[in-house]
């Protein structure tokens, strides 16, 4: 069990709790000890969001890694200190908030040394009464969305108060003390309205159309042929010295169609499922050639892979980046851009010399009659495949495009050109080349 898991919260959380822990977390982002750092705003966010919702399982070294940090979901934790030294940044700058607020907070939040589960400490001076009005009041919503207050929502409050008005016409100061009491409720309410009143994030501005389909989205792997020495003929190749040949047949080659899987595209496949998953997705994998039009119908389509994967060849032939893969096998296969061509990005070598940069496409469009999404995550190798997705399943990266768009990219057809370092056998976190949006 990852060690973060054992700072488990005593007690759960009020409506009214989860409202202060939220506008003390706005406080604290907003605050010069904070304000610095987007990263450590981006891990102290994270961290309180899942610990109110009680996801603690999520709250691990692993998952904020790849969350945050855009590693792959398979890295080594041990080697890769990089969650361990934000953390121990956050808990640093925590400290100093606190220690420069000249008031003391209702609530306190710490994060433990060795963990990542956020701790809630409460001043008994000051925590919120949680009255069975104000509690009803705010348990009625979704904090985590829009919050429309109605007037009859007050019903319950106004109607009590009328009620005691008659008894208390003849004294005008306790009719004082209980409109001032109505009007401190309404106040507190409305103060809630405000400050938890949250949009949608980026990331779900992008997948929301995906999401808003009730059939299952479709992760379409590309299609693979492989061949294969029989163990006979495997065993004299190995055998070969330097300079000698083995002659071979049609019959000592076997042939697989759809066996293999690259290790780059299984962990794309796996960064998809598991953002997919954690928005209440549960996605269908299947090999690009085994699926038909027909069978797709109603089920957006999330397409791995560039030239391999035909669905990627069908969606984004002619849009504005484009994948070349040149005349002949010796050729270096390229990006283009139809609408400058003098620009291209292609690979530094060719197979099967490793590879030390690669680029990648990701690619959402709609269908201009049916009006369904479809998206492509496409490099011009299998690593690019890999930071493609890896780009799209994290928070951060759809921030990054939010501040390049238009106003209503979200319902947008759009491009993101990446780029990523190679070192051994890997993939940095993505850099954005170009992002192109059309409607």
């Amino acid at each position: 069990m990852d060690a973060s898991v054992a700072h488990l919260p005593v007690r759960k959380l009020t409506p009214s709790q989860t409202c202060v822990i939220k506008a003390e977390v706005a406080a604290i982002l907003a605050s010069h000890s904070f304000s610095s750092s987007k990263r450590c705003q981006d891990f102290l966010e994270l961290v309180v969001e899942r610990a109110v919702a009680e996801d603690y399982e999520s709250l691990t070294e692993r998952f904020l890694g790849v969350e945050l940090f855009g590693r792959p979901v398979n890295y080594e934790t041990s080697t890769d200190s990089i969650v361990r030294v934000r953390a121990n940044d956050v808990r640093r700058r925590l400290g100093q908030y606190y220690a420069d607020r000249h008031t003391s907070a209702p609530v306190r939040i710490e994060m433990a040394a060795g963990g990542y589960i956020p701790e809630f400490h409460w001043d008994a001076d000051k925590q919120m009464d949680s009255s069975p009005v104000l509690e009803s009041l705010v348990a009625g919503h979704d904090l985590d969305s829009a919050v429309l207050i109605e007037p009859k929502q007050f019903a319950p409050v106004m109607g009590e108060a009328e009620e005691n008005l008659d008894s208390a016409r003849t004294s005008p100061q306790l009719r004082f003390w209980l409109w001032s009491g109505v009007g401190i409720a309404l106040s507190i309410v409305a103060a809630f309205t405000l400050v938890f009143r949250t949009h949608p994030s980026n990331f779900d501005r992008f997948w929301q159309p995906v999401l808003d389909t009730s059939a299952s989205p479709v992760i379409s792997l590309p299609t693979t042929d492989t061949f294969q020495l029989p163990f006979g003929s495997a065993q004299t190749f190995s055998q070969l010295k330097p300079g000698e040949t083995l002659k071979l047949g049609a019959n000592d080659v076997l042939s697989f169609h759809n066996w293999h899987v690259s290790l780059p595209v299984v962990q794309a496949a796996l960064s998809l499922s598991m953002a997919l998953e954690r928005k209440g997705k549960n996605p269908i994998v299947r090999i690009g050639t085994d699926l038909r039009r027909d069978e797709l119908r109603g089920h957006p389509v999330i397409a791995i892979g560039s030239f391999s994967n035909p669905w990627t060849k069908q969606n984004v032939s002619g849009l504005r980046f484009t994948f070349d893969r040149g005349e002949s096998d010796r050729a270096v296969p390229q990006i283009r851009d139809s609408l400058n061509p003098q620009r291209s990005w292609s690979l530094l070598h060719i197979f099967p010399e490793p590879q030390t940069q690669d680029f990648a496409i990701v690619t959402r469009t709609f269908d201009p009659v049916t009006h369904e999404p479809f998206v492509s995550l496409a490099g011009l190798h299998s690593f690019g495949n890999q930071i493609a997705a890896e780009f799209v399943a994290q928070e951060s990266s759809w921030n990054e495009v939010a501040r390049r768009a238009p106003s209503g990219w979200e319902k947008m057809n759009f491009q993101v050109l990446l780029e990523t370092n190679i070192v051994d056998t890997t993939p940095s976190s993505p850099k954005i080349v170009d992002i192109y949006f059309w409607k």
